[in-house]
C-alpha cells in the first residue's frame, strides 16, 4: 500500500483526504460515490444511472487501481461491444499519455 502526500493527521500521508476528494469530484460529475474502509483499506464505489438499464459502476482503490463496469444493451452486436470498449480504452490511454482521445476506429489523421 502506498501513501499519497497530503494533509498531516489523516493517518496515512493524505490517503483518506485524497480518496474523499476523488469521491467528491465523481459526485460533482454526476455519479453517486461513496468512500468505504474495509480492514483499513480505502476504496470508492461510484455509479452512474442509465435510462432503461443498469448503472455503470466504477471502483477506485487507494493504490490507484480503477475498475469500470457496464452492462451492454441487450442484443448488442460484437462490433458494438468492441466499439464501446475500445473507445473507453482510448480515453483512458489518452488521459495517461497526455494525448487527446480519439474515437474508436479513428486513425487520428
Amino acid at each position: 500500500m502506498t501513501g499519497t502526500p497530503g494533509p498531516a493527521g489523516d493517518g496515512r500521508d493524505g490517503t483518506a483526504a485524497r480518496m474523499h476528494a476523488i469521491a467528491a469530484e465523481l459526485a460533482a460529475a454526476g455519479l453517486d460515490a461513496l468512500v468505504h474502509s474495509t480492514g483499513g483499506v480505502l476504496d470508492i464505489t461510484a455509479s452512474l444511472g442509465r435510462p432503461g438499464g443498469r448503472p455503470a459502476e466504477v471502483i477506485v482503490d487507494e493504490d490507484g487501481y480503477v475498475e469500470i463496469r457496464y452492462r451492454n444493451v441487450p442484443g448488442a452486436t460484437p462490433a458494438q461491444v468492441v466499439a464501446v470498449i475500445t473507445a473507453a480504452l482510448a480515453a483512458i490511454t489518452a488521459a495517461t499519455s497526455g494525448e487527446p482521445a480519439r474515437a474508436a476506429g479513428s486513425t487520428g489523421r
